[in-house]
């Protein structure tokens, strides 16, 4: 099919490991042979789970899937560090616990190992991994980290909002934990291993890594690579989900036809027009941004812009021209 008629949309994938994120656009655009593919929300390599792609004009709203909160499904193996924080990497150090520490480190259902994880719930600082896929001058780090070239990785703050253990167990002398973290954008769950394990004084790494969600959606949701090119064979596009899904917990305002052109024209429109209509949107004069729907239709994303003291409405992007 050409791109001319082929429905665009959002697709939610179910990335298998070893496979970039990169390379399951490239295998989107080949499935569907279609140019504009892009996706929100890298996954490492050995990562597994949702990846959320855009296809088509739905491409446009990409941005505005980069923020949603994530969860994850990790498993964190304690007692040894790797280069890249995870399973793919050499072992460059850590403590292996001696059977007298495992034994103290597994009493009271993992006591000791809860309270280290407990304590990274809520805003924390992170350094990502030199392996990460954090653009540095337009290259992924681990770009220059697998040609051996130095590069800062500056700190961030991020928020982790809960995490559940479901499992701390013992194999060998290895001490493995089942957890399912619940996290703002940026987060990078190999470092809040490294950083559990830092705090219980062994090193840890993240073995396995499976994204579950992405704001709304969810990996119940999901379609492995192989299942859409199945579909698409036999001429079903179920898969596509609309990109009007992308602003299901923005707030909403609603304007007139009138209205609706203004912003459709690239006008700023008077807030004192909009303040009753946006008396319920929180931070709304702080950059929210908002869906301006008309007659049932998503018209634009708006927000609030001071210009030269006077609070002004602006379209950030146009979804439908209204005539």
């Amino acid at each position: 099919m050409s791109e001319m008629n082929l429905e665009s949309g959002i697709v939610l994938i179910d990335k298998p490991a070893g496979m970039t994120s990169f390379s399951v656009v490239a295998r989107i655009r080949r499935i569907l042979h279609v140019k504009k593919v892009g996706h929100a929300g890298t996954l490492d390599p050995f990562a597994t789970g949702l990846l959320t792609v855009a296809v088509g004009r739905a491409t446009r709203v990409l941005r505005y899937m980069e923020n949603h909160n994530k969860t994850y499904l990790a498993t964190m193996v304690l007692g040894k560090k790797t280069s890249t924080g995870d399973v793919e990497g050499e072992v460059i150090g850590g403590k292996m616990p001696s059977a007298e520490e495992v034994s103290s480190l597994m009493a009271n259902d993992g006591a000791e190992i809860r309270k280290a994880v407990s304590s990274m719930i809520g805003e924390i600082t992170q350094v990502p991994s030199v392996y990460s896929a954090i653009k540095i001058n337009g290259r992924p780090a681990y770009d220059y980290a697998r040609k051996g070239e130095q590069v800062e990785m500056k700190s961030r703050t991020v928020t982790i909002h809960s995490i559940e253990v479901h499992r701390i167990f013992e194999e060998q002398g290895v001490i493995r934990v089942n957890m399912t973290v619940s996290c703002s954008k940026g987060t990078y769950i190999r470092s809040l291993c490294e950083d559990i394990g830092e705090k219980l004084g062994y090193g840890a790494f993240c073995e396995e890594l499976r994204r579950l969600s992405s704001g709304q959606y969810k990996l119940s949701e999901a379609c492995t690579l192989e299942k859409i090119e199945e579909m698409v064979q036999a001429g079903e596009y179920g898969f596509f989900l609309s990109e009007d899904t992308v602003f299901t917990s923005f707030p909403k305002v609603e304007v007139s036809r009138k209205e609706a052109k203004a912003l459709g024209n690239g006008k700023k429109l008077d807030f004192s027009l909009f303040r009753d209509r946006m008396e319920k949107v929180k931070d709304v004069t702080s950059g929210a941004r908002v869906l301006a729907c008309c007659e049932g239709r998503s018209i634009a994303v708006i927000y609030v812009s001071d210009e030269a003291g006077q609070l002004m409405i602006r379209e950030e992007r146009v979804l439908e021209d209204v005539r």
